[in-house]
């Protein structure tokens, strides 16, 4: 199973206190262990984009929550069950794409 992340703020950026490095640190582990296989912002720059390799809707929740940014309450994340071929190669999506592709 696929699952598709889009990752919003829910505070503002120039509140948040986690430094960017400790969030790329995370990025590379998870890309690295094959959790992610793609990460990026929308073409619009409104959100983030994870594509989650999971079993498991819960497993994709875990990878997503363990992301610094949404552990120190700055972000959060929406989750939805794709295929894989929906997203890769066929972006650049802009947000209101992504919420339509629900």
């Amino acid at each position: 199973m696929w699952y598709l992340i889009h990752r919003r703020p829910i505070r503002p950026r120039e509140e948040w206190t986690v430094n960017l490095d400790q969030h790329l640190v995370w990025m590379k582990q998870q890309h690295e262990a094959g959790r992610i296989l793609f990460s990026g912002p929308t073409s619009d720059r409104k959100l983030g984009i994870y594509v989650i390799r999971a079993g498991s809707r819960e497993e994709a929740e875990r990878v997503a929550a363990s992301d610094p940014y949404t552990k120190a309450g700055f972000c959060a994340f929406d989750l939805f069950e794709w295929e894989v071929h929906q997203v890769l190669g066929a972006g650049p999506f802009t947000a209101a794409e992504l919420r339509g592709h629900r």
